[in-house]
Formats: C-alpha cells, structure tokens, sequence
C-alpha cells in the first residue's frame, strides 16, 4: 500500500524554476512520512533553459519499509514551451526495482500523444506476489492529449502562480499518462498559506488535488484511488511544493521539504545501487 502511494505521490512531487533561465538544477530533498513512521526519502530538482524544462526525481525506502518493498525509483521528464506559452511533453523515462524486479521505462511525445520507446525488464529477482494480476492496457485514445507527470506537475506550478495574481483560472484539469496508467488530476487553487515544517515557516500556495483514474488501472486500485484527496503546498519562488499531504488511504502519507537541493537529484538523496540485494 506505501508503495503504490508513494509513486503516485511521486508522480506529483515535481516542478520547475521560475521563468528566468538557470545556470544549475534547484530543487529539495522530501522526507517522506507514513503513518507516523519515517518510510522514505525523496529528492527533486528542475532546469529550464531556452524553452526547454528538465525535471530529475529519486524516491527510495528507508528502514523496516526498506526491508519490506525495497524501493528505488528514478524518474526524468522533459518539456518544452510552445508558442502559446504552454509546456508540451517531448520525453519521460523511470527506472524502478522493487523485491521481485529492476525495470525500466521510455516514452516519446510527438503530436499530443504517448508512445513507447523502451519497456524492458532488466532482472528478476523473484516471483511475483499469488494474487498478482495484469493491469489493463491503456487504449490509444487516452493517450493523447496528454503530458508526462513530471512535466505536467511543472505546468501546475505555472497555473498555480497565474490562479493567485488573478490571471489564471483557480480551478483545472492536468491529464498525466506514466508509461503505464493514465489519470488526472482536477486542481483547485485555494490562495496563500503560511505553513510550518520543523519549526520553520514557509509562505506557500494552497491547493487540493483530486486523482481520477482513467486507464490502466487494476479493479481494486481503481476503486482504491478514484477522488484520492491531497493538499499541496507549493513554494511561490521555486513552484516545487514545499509539503503534500493525503489521508485517503490506510493512513496518513506526509512528504515535507526538509533541505534545499542544488545537485541532481540522485546526488542530493542517492539511491542505494540497483544491483543490491
């Protein structure tokens, strides 16, 4: 359950830098919370130079959660601004090991849709769980008209800043497809927020995010995650959020900002190798 939770919430935890160009990747390393118990660490950083938006994310388990899942995500997007200002998705790649396999993932944009470049599994290290069972293929159609999660949480930053100065609309749709599930999120910006993480106190954006699945997803996760609620926090000068925070599942997952970060995400919270046992 931590697990799936914690690569959708990956999913979200991106962003990118302000409109002005950077001469090095920004971003923050998370700590990421469940049920009270500290279960992983995550990092992500963003470049946007000449148009084009760059996003690096890592997210690994700690402790007794990293006994039981065992889990190194890796994840890349990048975007580019069109004529109209809005960000297009070009390229997204992840590489994930769990327990039971090391795989990874490569998809290309062209003309509003996803397509598969790289699907392969790189090793096996066990069988699958008994009640394992084959998600549904997602159908061309949802597919298209959509933009990679990395670069699509880099444009909720963007209407988050245009909702609160008033040239903005405060509520919106952002369609995502991952390689493997397409879903969307419906966003609604609630306005400024004074917020505290260990004591130290951050200006933030407000806004909820509600998950609606749309394909790819197994029955029972399906029902799982249909209106999953989070609250987001986001930095105003960065667009990275600074919190997110969700108790629509057994229980509660918080992932706070806990250091600035100014390397390549998997510098600033390196995963173990992937070849470990």
């Amino acid at each position: 359950m931590m697990a799936r939770t914690a690569l959708i919430l990956a999913a979200m935890v991106a962003g990118l830098l302000p409109a002005a160009a950077s001469a090095e990747p920004a971003g923050w390393r998370y700590e990421i919370m469940w049920g009270g118990f500290h279960a992983g660490d995550m990092a992500v950083t963003g470049d946007q130079r000449d148009g084009a938006v760059q996003t690096g994310m890592t997210i690994r388990t700690v402790g007794l959660f990293d006994r039981l899942l065992r889990l190194r995500f890796a994840a890349e997007g990048g975007g580019r601004e069109g004529s109209a200002g809005e960000l297009g998705s070009e390229h997204y790649q992840t590489h994930f090991r769990n327990r039971t396999q090391e795989q990874m993932l490569r998809l290309a944009f062209r003309g509003g849709e996803a397509f598969t470049v790289l699907d392969e599994v790189l090793a096996v290290f066990a069988p699958p769980p008994d009640n394992d069972e084959p998600a549904p293929t997602v159908p061309p159609e949802a597919r298209r008209g959509v933009r990679d999660p990395l670069t699509n949480i880099a444009l909720l930053g963007r209407k988050a800043r245009q909702a609160l100065a008033g040239t903005g609309p405060g509520t919106f749709r952002l369609a995502s497809y991952d390689g493997r599930r397409a879903y969307d999120f419906d966003v609604e910006v609630k306005g400024a927020r004074r917020i505290a993480i260990r004591d130290q106190e951050f200006d933030s954006i407000e806004l909820t995010m509600v998950l609606r699945p749309v394909a790819g997803f197994k029955p029972r996760f399906q029902k799982m995650w249909a209106g999953a609620e989070y609250l987001v926090h986001l930095d105003p000068q960065s667009l990275l959020p600074l919190r997110i925070y969700t108790d629509s599942f057994a229980a509660a997952t918080v992932i706070n900002a806990v250091d600035p970060c100014r390397v390549a995400a998997e510098q600033c919270a390196p995963l173990l190798a992937w070849g470990e046992p």
